[in-house]
């Protein structure tokens, strides 16, 4: 087993060293290599039309990829400080092409955890997203932007089949397994029109509590209403499929849609 933490904004790098703390934890403590990825070439001049830096801006650049590396650096040396002697980590900044470096890393990861992206992150950050999850085919933890005490304790599987979410159950097997307790959230056009999922029994068979919750969708934001039963039933994280790349990522970036991923309030297991 091993976990990929990227860290690319400084605003919310603890809560994502924490997220995969607490799933290592959870996983008996595997390795965790925790990845900066560095610009290195200005976004501001991607383009002939943009022209060509002057050495003034060029140095300007220079200084904010290594003033963020470095802040970033030291926020990872804090959070390992305070880990237990058998949790091994391993920081690596490397500059690039963003997608393509998280695509490559995360192909070699089990699991890759990212924070949120917001609408007011620069590119780099839905590049890296992309590249983890469409690209590399990997499972995905979205931290959230809070602290949490426990991540997969009590894991909520958001129920719509698909090979997306049969995928990303798959991955997150060994908590489903592990857990205290499991919630199955149905969102159903009407009540009881959609049978029990099978993997309830399986993880009863096991030991495992497991609570099913219905509800019939009464709006046309059923991520909302998902996100809502997902947290009164307690739950530290939330397995789902993703879905088509452009609905996915604007669910992400807080578009139109006020969905269960414009809220930080659980991670995310996800697989494409």
């Amino acid at each position: 087993m091993r976990i990929l933490a990227i860290l690319d904004r400084i605003e919310t790098a603890t809560y994502t060293l924490e997220t995969a703390g607490e799933l290592a934890a959870r996983l008996g403590h595997p390795p965790i290599r925790v990845l900066h990825p560095e610009l290195q070439d200005d976004p501001d001049y991607q383009t002939p039309d943009e022209g060509m830096p002057s050495p003034e801006e060029e140095k300007r650049f220079a200084q904010e990829v290594s003033a963020k590396a470095d802040a970033l650096r030291d926020i990872f040396q804090k959070w390992k400080a305070g880990l237990i002697d058998q949790q091994a980590t391993e920081w690596i900044e490397i500059a690039g092409d963003i997608r393509k470096t998280i695509a490559r890393e995360a192909m070699n990861a089990d699991m890759t955890v990212l924070s949120r992206p917001r609408s007011s992150d620069p590119e780099a950050v839905s590049q890296a997203f992309s590249g983890a999850l469409y690209d590399a085919g990997a499972t995905v933890i979205v931290a959230s932007l809070q602290h949490h005490e426990t991540v997969g304790a009590h894991p909520v599987i958001a129920w719509h089949p698909s090979s997306a979410l049969e995928r990303a159950m798959a991955a997150a097997q060994p908590f489903l397994e592990r857990a205290s307790h499991v919630s199955i959230v149905i969102g159903e056009d009407r009540a009881n029109e959609v049978a029990e999922p099978p993997i309830a029994e399986e993880l009863r068979q096991k030991g495992v509590t497991v609570a099913i919750d219905r509800f019939v969708i009464a709006s046309s934001d059923v991520g909302e209403e998902i996100r809502q039963h997902a947290l009164k039933a307690g739950g530290d994280l939330l397995v789902m499929g993703a879905y088509s790349r452009p609905h996915f990522i604007e669910w992400l970036f807080g578009g139109p849609t006020q969905d269960i991923l414009s809220h930080a309030t659980l991670p995310i297991l996800t697989h494409h």
